[in-house]
């Protein structure tokens, strides 16, 4: 419903590489980020399914490394849309690196990592968490799919 009356147009930046590009962040991190999609999407009751849907589509948009520009905001154009920049991060397979900027150094401050593991849906912690009856591997990010396929309606 955003752009409709009642919800205004997105017009924040279109290019989630430029908001995120100094974070430099590695598969760990971005799994971390999605799994607490999940649990705040479980939290509030969102399917299994959704929830693991949600998680997949986060993984495709963001967590290819110098994955080509892509149109999520329609009024905004295709734009550099991958967050997970490091080499670590799954190449995307029509990869146009030449196109993204390099991540700024990596510092090793203690930032929190976990386990990964490759899943149906991508990559996710190993670690399994139940809330209120739904259950979310880490590899969704339910709150924010929801929020996503809002900016694309």
């Amino acid at each position: 419903m955003q752009g409709m009356t009642g919800f205004a147009a997105y017009n924040g930046d279109p290019s989630m590489f430029q908001v995120h590009r100094f974070m430099n962040l590695d598969p760990n991190q971005l799994g971390y980020f999605v799994q607490q999609v999940a649990l705040a999407a479980a939290s509030f009751g969102v399917a299994k399914e959704d929830i693991e849907a949600v998680g997949k589509a986060l993984n495709q948009l963001f967590g290819l490394r110098c994955a080509p520009p892509v149109e999520v905001i329609k009024s905004q154009g295709p734009q550099l849309q991958a967050i997970c920049v490091q080499q670590s991060c799954p190449l995307a397979a029509d990869a146009v690196c030449n196109q993204y900027e390099a991540p700024p150094m990596s510092s090793s401050s203690g930032s929190a990592t976990a386990t990964m593991r490759p899943t149906s849906t991508g990559t996710a912690p190993t670690s399994t968490v139940s809330t209120a009856g739904a259950t979310a591997a880490g590899l969704g990010v339910a709150a924010a799919a929801v929020g996503i396929a809002a900016l694309l309606l």
